[in-house]
């Protein structure tokens, strides 16, 4: 009987180091729908296929030598995920925009960005001065932004949209005169094509993509942010 509850002991012990063995020869890498081009490209099923956060992963994966999972989640989750260990990183957040940002490992400025506003109008890109913008603003749902823009929104109002996707093509179908969003996201989506976007006053946010990661990653820290230090200066 003590022989085979020892066997017993032994089986499970050995199916629960294989599942963990198996589990830290990945990391998780979350990304969303929210994020667009150039940080993450994806195919009609949405599964990630490129841009700079799939860069990443691939990269980190190879230092690190171990393979990558892109995890396509929810923005409104991808906390919880992070903090419950579904999830081992994610580089396109801050630590401004967290609550309870004690909770998470950070690696800061892995991406620099600035927002700013947009127009197709060739009167409107003419406007200087905040003040003296009288629409509306497209801006992203549920996002907060620097305290001037803040101000303006509040005082104009704002189209809330999901992506930068929509708030562009809701620019394009004239349902809006101006949005605000990322520079490297906007002005990508523009190379080369005969329509031209110009930017709405001199205002920017020069603004930094941090790395959220999980206090229970089941990797070494220090290996990872060794990683993430050394795709960070080779750009």
């Amino acid at each position: 009987m003590l022989e085979l509850y020892s066997m017993n002991y032994l089986i499970i012990l050995s199916i629960l180091l294989i599942n963990f063995s198996a589990s830290a020869t990945v990391i998780n890498f979350g990304y969303g729908v929210h994020n667009s081009s150039p940080y993450i490209l994806t195919d009609k099923e949405s599964n990630a296929t490129g841009g700079l956060l799939y860069e990443l992963a691939e990269f980190v994966g190879k230092e690190m030598g171990v393979g990558f999972k892109m995890i396509n989640t929810p923005r409104t989750r991808l906390e919880d995920l992070v903090r419950s260990g579904t999830i081992d990183i994610y580089c396109n957040s801050n630590r401004n925009w967290i609550d309870g940002a004690e909770d998470f490992y950070w690696y800061s400025g892995i991406f620099v960005d600035e927002n700013l506003l947009y127009t197709f109008s060739e009167d409107l890109r003419k406007i200087k001065d905040l003040q003296d913008i009288k629409v509306k603003v497209g801006t992203i749902n549920g996002f907060s932004y620097h305290p001037r823009i803040e101000k303006l929104l509040k005082r104009v109002g704002r189209n809330e949209l999901k992506s930068h996707e929509k708030l562009l093509r809701f620019l394009e179908l004239d349902r809006g005169e101006i949005i605000y969003g990322s520079k490297k996201i906007i002005e990508s989506q523009y190379i080369g094509k005969t329509r031209k976007i110009y930017p709405v006053t001199d205002f920017r946010d020069r603004l930094k993509y941090d790395c959220i990661i999980s206090k229970k990653i089941k990797f070494n820290k220090d290996k990872l942010f060794k990683a993430l230090e050394k795709y960070k200066l080779r750009k």
